[in-house]
């Protein structure tokens, strides 16, 4: 059992930068109240939630935790028991702080924070969020109903509670084991194959041993010779390629020269053209100024049209030769032209050849293998000692065939076994079965407290969590068929059936229950006296916290009141 002490936190919502204390273990009843966001919900279930969660339990962003006044140095401390075994949980933002202590040891930190997160959810505690806000809290805000969760959700939640999530679990160390057992078998019916091939290619060099060795051998000349004649036609190819390869080879000689002109008349026609806008510059200088801009001294008509005429005829000059110059640019570029395409040429020539070389290379390599087979074929002949030497080898290959064969049969049947076991942990096997035993005992609970806060209906959830609810005269209704209040008389026995089921189990069993506004939503005034029984009745078995803000009619009802208010912006217990 869980057993939830003391819960402390500093700089968490509208908390401050002291510690504020809460001793959750101390009062069968505690009745919480304050005005509207005095930090009620930060102090009861934010905080409980983000120590055992590392989120809020309302649907808030985390870094809307710190204190938005000090922005720093937020931290929440939960200490519980299991057991005889105590712990203590630090979580904080602003730095990031997360540790887990047991029996005032701290746990190896070296985890991952989400492997960290896991050993908590799995190892310790034994429930996730999902589960949390089903079993210890029920909140008005944030909450979803077992009602209205998924199928899915419905599933892990309950699997929480009877504890059967190990089954999970192993059907994930199963599919792990399938995989390594697949390749077992992968490996084994690769490796058999090869031996396979093995056993053939013995077989037939045995067989061969007793063949016509004359007709084996004529064969082997016969396409030899054949390979040989087309090995020397192709050798005539190939020197004619290389012929080829040479020419264009020569041809392509002057092209470093062509590029070494093209670049020189490229530079050349740079400068043309920089002299030809100098002149133009100049020109329209004396064309457009009668006096110079430097010294202010006046420009004869006769020297600027001496100037502009000599300008004039130097233009001309350079025209001309922009025109050469241009023409012989030209005339490189054709010739780069023509040698590219020799180039192209040149290439399909190369690859022609080099074709013919693999060509070649291959025929030589089989006439090669077939020298081999001939002096082979010739020499065991009639050797009896190759042929028992095969057969010894046959033997060895035949034997480790039959082992394999073996391993391959053991690989199967134990494929076959992991697939029977898979089947039990699915869904529908061993947790189908579980879950079948607990529905009854489900129902009866939730009927039991249906019944004990005056809402006489027949609630039955069947084995994929569907229900079905029979009230007035026995018709059937679903869950979203009632009205608020009745869905709330619903949600609370699902509560506390959820309890009960983890008690019996010991799964998710805990001392702590919190109804955050309960009283304030959808209850009538009958509905709040059956669930103050209901309370009233669990003794010392738990701590029960409600979260209301009807002080005048709840507060003669409970052993303790803890009221918040605020104080410079500051929430405190008062």
């Amino acid at each position: 059992m869980i057993n939830f002490k003391t819960v402390r936190f500093k700089n968490f919502g509208s908390f401050g930068n002291i510690f504020t204390e809460i001793q959750l273990g101390k009062n069968a009843t505690t009745l919480v109240c304050g005005s509207n966001g005095n930090g009620k919900s930060f102090a009861f279930l934010d905080s409980i939630s983000f120590a055992l969660f590392g989120k809020p339990f309302r649907n808030m962003n985390i870094p809307q935790l710190v204190n938005s006044i000090n922005k720093k140095n937020c931290v929440v401390e939960l200490e519980f028991t299991i057991g005889k075994t105590e712990y203590k949980i630090v979580r904080g933002l602003a730095p990031k702080v997360f540790k887990i202590f047991k029996d005032g040891e701290l746990l190896n930190e070296d985890a991952k924070s989400k492997d960290y997160q896991n050993i908590l959810e799995e190892q310790i505690v034994g429930m996730n969020h999902k589960t949390f806000s089903q079993v210890v809290v029920l909140g008005s805000s944030s909450f979803i109903p077992f009602m209205q969760l998924t199928p899915a959700d419905r599933r892990q939640v309950i699997e929480n509670i009877l504890d059967i999530g190990i089954f999970s679990e192993m059907n994930g160390v199963l599919k792990t084991k399938i995989g390594t057992a697949k390749g077992v078998m992968q490996a084994i019916e690769s490796e058999l194959v090869l031996v396979n091939e093995k056993v053939s290619a013995t077989k037939e060099i045995l067989e061969s041993y007793q063949k016509n060795t004359t007709d084996r051998v004529s064969d082997r000349k016969r396409t030899l010779e054949e390979n040989t004649k087309t090995i020397k036609e192709i050798s005539k190819e190939i020197k004619q390629f290389q012929k080829s390869i040479k020419e264009l080879e020569i041809e392509l000689e002057p092209g470093d020269q062509i590029n070494a002109e093209l670049k020189k008349q490229q530079i050349v026609l740079f400068k043309i053209e920089s002299t030809l806008e100098s002149i133009r510059e100049d020109t329209e200088f004396f064309e457009k100024n009668h006096s110079c801009p430097t010294c202010r001294q006046t420009i004869s008509k006769e020297h600027k049209r001496d100037v502009i005429a000599e300008k004039t005829e130097k233009a001309k000059e350079q025209h001309r030769a922009l025109d050469r110059i241009k023409e012989a640019i030209n005339m490189s570029k054709n010739n780069l032209n023509k040698l590219i395409s020799v180039q192209n040429c040149l290439n399909d020539v190369i690859i022609k050849s080099s074709s013919k070389e693999q060509t070649m290379e291959s025929l030589i390599k089989l006439n090669q293998r077939l020298d081999q087979e001939i002096l082979t074929v010739v020499e065991t002949a009639d050797s009896q000692s190759k042929i028992q030497e095969n057969q010894d080898k046959l033997s060895e290959l035949l034997t480790k065939q039959s082992e394999l064969l073996k391993k391959k049969q053991k690989a199967l049947d134990t494929l076959r076994s992991y697939d029977k076991l898979i089947f039990l942990f699915k869904d529908s096997g061993i947790k189908a079965k579980i879950v079948k035993y607990y529905i009854p005992l489900i129902n009866k609970y939730v009927n039991k407290y249906l019944n004990s806060m005056d809402f006489y209906a027949n609630f039955h959830l069947d084995e994929e969590f569907n229900e079905v609810i029979k009230s007035r005269h026995r018709d059937e209704f679903c869950y979203e068929s009632f009205s608020e209040g009745e869905k709330m008389r619903i949600d609370l026995a699902l509560l506390l059936t959820w309890r009960e089921i983890a008690k019996l189990k010991n799964s998710v069993n805990t001392n702590l229950l919190i109804l955050d506004e309960v009283f304030d939503s959808s209850l009538d005034s009958g509905g709040v006296d059956e669930l103050m029984k209901l309370l009233s009745s669990f003794g010392s078995k738990a701590n029960v916290y409600v979260i209301s803000h009807k002080t005048d009619q709840l507060l003669d009802r409970f052993n303790n009141v803890v009221q918040f208010d605020k104080k410079k912006n500051f929430s405190r217990i008062v």
